[in-house]
């Protein structure tokens, strides 16, 4: 899958002259994570959320700033955000679903992060890893324009592929793209979609590359920033004018210079649990993927120091510059530092009318409906894999409910208890924004057996279902994205002296490891700069790139 934190990590595989580099760049940042915060400005710190970003930075703080008491609060009455594992009862047994998200990606400067979490709160017993070698790893399926489409996972399937229907015209516009005019030196972004069509042609676009979109984002190719999600293929067509000969003309591949850092400080630690995933495709755990915050909210509130206030009502954020050491107000409480891992139009509008940050209420976010069904009937499905994507230029006789998905849970992240199929139908997604009504529980239901029964002839009664409407649960970096991070940014620094951090899902990645690393990040940040940080630093145009010189 496409993603801006695909990256693999293998610092063995990388070469001398890189290595060199990431020696010299990592500086100090090899000490351990144990800075203390005793002399710096930082009081008290309000986290707001508490979801996995919130939770991720009440626990950073308690291991880099362990003097500093820290107060998060969660509006509704559990904790742990869109990580929601559900066990429902049905007559004769009961079945564990996944309303959010379920696996992780190991292989990625982000899954590391997650990692090293995972170790130090010693959960690598829990861990349930899907190997590579899986159905669920090695078949995935595009449904299009009326049937599934198994993706080429080798050279021979590769070569078959273009009798697929999802294949046509893909293999050609790919051998034409070293021939492609580079884009313009004036334009500072652009749409995934005009930027695959314009170097691939539409029909990797349209058929492919939206349904992988439909299923990181839930988002519409032709609104989504190939800068802010793509930020190395961005670069690379500047650099190279051909994707393709960019990557056949560089002996060191271009590398963020964070991520290298940061690979470079956790592998040493961390390299055995890597070895035990070496040959993992996803993990989850195995008791849901709601595991993780668990532990967290179990070991923060061992913690002293840090207070969690749920069903909070918060009212607005108050800042008044003038108290030097205590400017925000907030939940009956004073802080010095806040840290909002609140989806950004949320954020702003906790604010008071004079201090808020209009691009932050620019920053979109869809709403999808998760359907999870299981059936008595073992190996229902007509195929073994991880699921299966729909893309924006199917006709809509064939998706009439806007269906972005269906996940194979049976054969992705298998129980030992269940022997029934289980499956996860998402819809919604970019399709129903500015929708106010959405459907019921039993609508929902229905919408999702009726995709099951078109795309997969499958027409059983459910033992079990569960409906969740996440509402604006993923947020949409479009065009523009980064231009309104740094006027985020800008903000930020001005209003607040950079007391007030932003971190989660709606700045630099919506994946779940992406929202670990932002926490990391911006604790990490807030620490060693002396309390004045964003959360947005070295981003965008500010990213610096190391292993390849040409087109810095």
């Amino acid at each position: 899958m496409l993603g801006n934190t695909s990256r693999n990590i293998h610092l063995t595989a990388m070469s001398s002259p890189l290595r060199a580099q990431c020696r010299n760049l990592m500086g100090t940042a090899t000490r351990q994570l144990s800075i203390r915060a005793d002399s710096q400005q930082i009081k008290s710190v309000a986290i707001l959320g508490g979801g996995i970003t919130g939770l991720s930075a009440a626990w950073y703080l308690s291991k880099l700033a362990p003097a500093v008491p820290v107060t998060l609060y969660e509006k509704s009455s559990r904790l742990g955000g869109w990580l929601n594992s559900k066990r429902v009862e049905y007559n004769g047994g009961s079945v564990l679903f996944e309303q959010g998200p379920r696996t992780l990606r190991p292989w990625s400067i982000a899954g590391l992060v997650t990692l090293d979490m995972i170790r130090q709160l010693k959960l690598e017993d829990e861990l349930a890893i899907i190997p590579k070698t899986s159905p669920a790893a090695r078949n995935r399926f595009i449904y299009y324009p009326d049937r599934l489409n198994e993706l080429p996972n080798s050279a021979v399937s590769a070569m078959l592929s273009p009798r697929l229907p999802v294949m046509k015209g893909v293999l050609g516009g790919i051998l034409k793209e070293p021939f492609r005019r580079r884009r313009s030196p004036d334009l500072q972004d652009e749409s995934v979609g005009s930027f695959i069509s314009r170097r691939f042609g539409p029909s990797l676009a349209q058929n492919m590359v939206s349904a992988v979109l439909h299923g990181i984002y839930a988002g519409d190719i032709d609104r989504l920033s190939v800068k802010s999600l793509f930020p190395t293929m961005w670069r690379n067509e500047a650099a190279h004018g051909s994707l393709i000969l960019g990557m056949l003309r560089t002996k060191n591949k271009a590398e963020i210079v964070d991520d290298v850092t940061l690979q470079a400080e956790l592998t040493p630690d961390n390299a055995e649990l890597m070895k035990k995933l070496e040959n993992a495709s996803v993990y989850s755990f195995k008791g849901g993927i709601e595991t993780l915050s668990r532990a967290l909210v179990t070991e923060l509130k061992k913690n002293p120091n840090i207070t969690i206030e749920t069903s909070a009502d918060l009212g607005s954020v108050e800042y008044s510059p003038d108290d030097a050491n205590l400017p925000f107000s907030l939940g009956g409480g004073k802080h010095s530092h806040v840290v909002s891992t609140l989806y950004a139009s949320v954020t702003n509008s906790l604010l008071s009318p004079t201090h808020r940050i209009p691009a932050l209420a620019q920053i979109e976010a869809v709403t999808v409906l998760v359907v999870n069904l299981y059936f008595a009937t073992s190996n229902l499905l007509p195929v073994e894999g991880f699921g299966y994507l729909l893309p924006k230029s199917i006709p809509s006789s064939s998706n009439p409910h806007k269906a972005l998905g269906v996940i194979f849970d049976s054969c992705a992240t298998p129980q030992p208890s269940e022997t029934g199929t289980k499956v996860t139908i998402m819809l919604g997604g970019h399709y129903w924004q500015g929708r106010t009504s959405f459907p019921s529980d039993a609508e929902g239901v229905r919408m999702a057996r009726d995709v099951l029964r078109q795309h997969l002839h499958i027409d059983e009664e459910p033992l079990a279902a569960n409906v969740a409407l996440n509402r604006d649960c993923i947020p949409q970096y479009n065009v523009g994205h980064d231009a309104r991070m740094k006027d985020v940014k800008q903000a930020l620094l001005e209003t607040f002296g950079g007391r007030l951090c932003v971190a989660g899902a709606s700045y630099r990645g919506v994946g779940m490891n992406d929202c670990i690393r932002s926490a990391r990040d911006v604790v990490k940040g807030l620490v060693e700069h002396g309390g004045r940080y964003t959360g947005l630093e070295g981003g965008g145009d500010e990213i610096r790139w190391v292993g390849n010189e040409k087109g810095r």
